[in-house]
């Protein structure tokens, strides 16, 4: 949010084709235990014209354990289990938290690097061009019309097979790109790594609670 995995991959002399890096991406997680990593997003609200960078790690453990720890500018956690996010932002000392059935799964845009589905079966696929050679660029469009972003487009190192780039679109415009790096594969995470204690005045809240608010 280590990656055990061990076995050695092959140099090549030039990009895989689109088939091929699904099939070798979709192969790496999928054999990919736990991994962790630092990441800098960069999110542009187009409508405001203003742009904010903020950073921390991330933590994935199979099947379906997120940790997505911003650190600056403010400190927020954000936790998936597979059927429940929440989000937890300390300032405020609120937690919001949501239920993500089966079906909607697919239609969080990094649920991916966690081994979760397939990504022919959740994204239509395009190569892209890269002017770098140890990068293959690759877009992806969600098959879902309910998906919360229109596309997502993906820098892979054509090595490992990891992804170390993502810059999601929104439907309004909106841009957020994530750089990941000092990625680290393990066969476990520390239980402690997905829980969450949170202070006693923490005031907790649903979608529903938002419902008819102005």
């Amino acid at each position: 949010l280590a990656w055990v995995w061990l076995t050695s991959v092959p140099s090549y002399s030039q990009a895989p084709d689109l088939a091929t890096l699904i099939d070798r991406m979709q192969q790496t997680y999928e054999r990919t235990g736990a991994l962790t990593a630092e990441f800098v997003q960069v999110a542009t609200l187009t409508s405001l014209n203003r742009q904010q960078t903020s950073s921390g790690h991330v933590y994935i453990e199979k099947p379906y354990a997120i940790r997505w720890e911003y650190t600056r500018p403010d400190a927020q956690t954000i936790l998936y289990d597979g059927t429940t996010l929440r989000i937890y932002t300390p300032k405020r000392r609120q937690l919001l938290q949501s239920a993500v059935d089966e079906n909607n799964r697919t239609n969080v845009a990094l649920l991916f690097l966690a081994g979760i589905g397939k990504l022919r079966d959740a994204f239509h696929g395009t190569l892209l061009a890269s002017s770098e050679p140890q990068l293959a660029y690759l877009r992806l469009v969600p098959r879902s019309s309910q998906a919360g972003f229109s596309e997502l487009h993906i820098a892979v190192n054509t090595q490992s097979y990891f992804v170390e780039k993502l810059l999601i679109h929104d439907s309004i415009g909106n841009l957020t790109e994530i750089r990941l790096s000092s990625l680290g594969t393990h066969t476990a995470l520390p239980a402690k790594t997905f829980e969450l204690v949170l202070p006693p005045d923490t005031e907790i809240l649903t979608p529903t609670d938002f419902t008819g608010r102005k």
